[in-house]
């Protein structure tokens, strides 16, 4: 693998994992169904070195990401075509699903798998 597109795809699942905890702790606290509606405080998953901007989503969009491995949330204009293509745009955020070797590695740090 490419040693660049390894060191984005490490971050990326890095952040992923950092924003699995922010919704854990978010949820624990507000309790099942409360948090539904509530937006929450994520950080870019992006593979930027100095990248922590921070969006909100609520939990349930939140959900809807987690549910392919290859899907990562980042801010706008911080996507990466090289190594992921844009599968969604909102305002605040853009889902972003990782191809190539990239791709692989996402799959296998997947926190959910």
């Amino acid at each position: 693998m490419d040693p660049r597109q390894e060191r984005v795809a490490k971050n990326e699942t890095l952040f992923r994992e950092v924003n699995e905890r922010v919704e854990e702790v978010t949820v624990g606290l507000a309790g099942h169904g409360e948090a539904d509606s509530q937006l929450i405080g994520f950080i870019c998953e992006c593979g930027r070195d100095d990248c922590a901007e921070p969006f909100e989503l609520s939990q349930e969009q939140y959900e809807l990401v987690r549910k392919n491995p290859l899907h990562f949330l980042v801010v706008p204009e911080h996507e990466q075509t090289d190594v992921e293509r844009v599968v969604e745009r909102q305002a605040r955020f853009l889902v972003v699903e990782k191809i190539g070797e990239g791709a692989e590695l996402a799959v296998e740090h997947d926190p959910r798998s």
